[in-house]
């Protein structure tokens, strides 16, 4: 059984009578051709995919659609049942396939002719959910078949469905490249009780590294996100982002060198900020440099900490103004919410002899600005203050760090010279949202 997200969160149940997938024919071959294919359990046997295939539903890329396997679903010859998606691929395409489920699922990937292309059980780090990754040798309808690994299992699933294309990034609206260009980097997100589904978010550069994303209003930053060369101390690209919101959102990164892809998906209620230093490994031509350069030692753990530390550097603040003020933007103050909260921000890093250091301030919009610590390159930390008075009658204060260094934020409003501080202590790193942050 299909159920497709509708238009405002509603859920729409779509089921027919079985039908077969309608035949095909392409140079020849025939929907109908016998698969040959390693099955459940390692056993090896001759199929054919439309003797089997029955009610199917649409997908597109860069959507994530929920579904059901119920008794009648199509039969899948073992005792299980699945259903089958399809989706329009292009020739040199890389797609990544996602079913999670909380039974133990099982996926299988065929193209035009009826041919099975790959098929997964369980991927590493995924658990008991299945996940394929594969590029796609030509255009034309894909089949996805969402299945259970056991028979008789029924429940609802998640399948997502990630696309990119092959070649060099190009940026836009919706795509950042970032770390001089080889990696491309998109976002959706989804807030049910606004009728958005699965919509791109908007893009803004920041340096060669970072970038962020907005999602409702070009002056309301999400989530920054910044990709780091890490090659020289454990031979992997690290990708590190902040987030200033808790809706649903999926980031997907891709490296343009190797074809990899990686998602970092974003449950609705979560705030997240997330330091992956094992992100893409490092073989392969960078960006700027030349094929087959040879790989760096790995440095010891102590050491990627320390770095980790300096790149992943959150938001800090410190001001000490005890009493109303006007606010006055320099190199260490942002002025947000039309100037009337003043921000600061100090750091330490002990392992670099740097203690209680201001951080240095760059303004992106009204509301939204950022720190950086260690250079004007790296952003570290991303502060907003927006107005909250239409709903709970408080400003709010939200931030996404991308450093794990002590610091500590300071927001003064300066209309009343109320003070708050925000102290992050060193090795966390911290998104944060406080919506009763300052009385109107």
């Amino acid at each position: 059984m299909f159920v497709l997200a509708a238009a405002g969160g509603a859920a729409a149940t779509l089921s027919a009578k079985p039908t077969r997938i309608a035949s095909s024919t392409e140079n020849g071959a025939s929907l109908d051709a016998p698969v040959k294919t390693i099955r459940k359990g390692g056993s090896s046997e001759i199929r054919t995919l439309a003797a089997s295939a029955c009610v199917t539903a649409g997908t597109s890329c860069n959507t994530t659609v929920s579904g059901e396997l119920t008794a009648d679903d199509c039969p899948y010859g073992d005792g299980s049942f699945y259903d089958a998606w399809t989706f329009q691929g292009t020739a040199g395409q890389t797609v990544q396939i996602t079913m999670q489920a909380s039974f133990d699922t099982y996926i299988e990937l065929y193209d035009s002719r009826g041919f099975m292309l790959e098929s997964n059980d369980d991927y590493p780090g995924g658990g008991t959910n299945s996940r394929i990754t594969i590029t796609l040798a030509e255009a034309g309808q894909y089949t996805i078949w969402a299945n259970s690994l056991q028979a008789n299992i029924t429940g609802p699933y998640a399948l997502q469905l990630v696309c990119v294309q092959a070649g060099p990034c190009t940026a836009g609206a919706t795509t950042l490249c970032l770390n001089g260009g080889r990696f491309r980097v998109q976002a959706i997100f989804s807030a049910p009780s606004l009728g958005i589904t699965n919509a791109p978010a908007q893009t803004v550069p920041l340096t060669s590294d970072t970038g962020y994303f907005w999602f409702f209003s070009a002056n309301n930053v999400e989530i920054v996100l910044k990709v780091v060369d890490g090659r020289a101390f454990n031979n992997f690209f690290w990708v590190f982002y902040g987030a200033l919101s808790d809706v649903q959102y999926t980031i997907t990164v891709t490296d343009t060198v190797t074809g990899a892809v990686k998602t970092y998906p974003n449950t609705q209620g979560h705030l997240a900020s997330v330091a992956d230093t094992a992100a893409f490994p490092g073989f392969g031509a960078a960006a700027t440099g030349t094929a087959g350069a040879a790989a760096s030692p790995a440095s010891s753990s102590s050491s990627i900490d320390a770095i980790v530390q300096a790149e992943s550097t959150g938001i800090i603040g410190l001001l000490s103004a005890s009493t109303a003020q006007a606010c006055t933007s320099n190199a260490t103050t942002l002025c947000l919410n039309n100037g009337r909260f003043q921000v600061q921000a100090i750091f330490s890093a002990p392992s670099l002899g740097i203690t209680n250091a201001p951080a240095q301030a760059v303004p992106l919009t009204s509301d939204t600005g950022y720190f950086w610590f260690f250079s004007s390159n790296n952003v570290e930390i991303v502060i907003k203050a927006v107005d909250g008075r239409a709903f709970n009658n408080f400003f709010w204060v939200f931030y996404g760090a991308l450093s794990d260094v002590e610091y500590t934020i300071t927001v003064t409003d300066t209309v009343n010279g109320t003070v708050k501080t925000y102290p992050n202590s060193p090795g966390h790193l911290a998104s944060v949202a406080d919506t009763a942050a300052f009385p109107p």
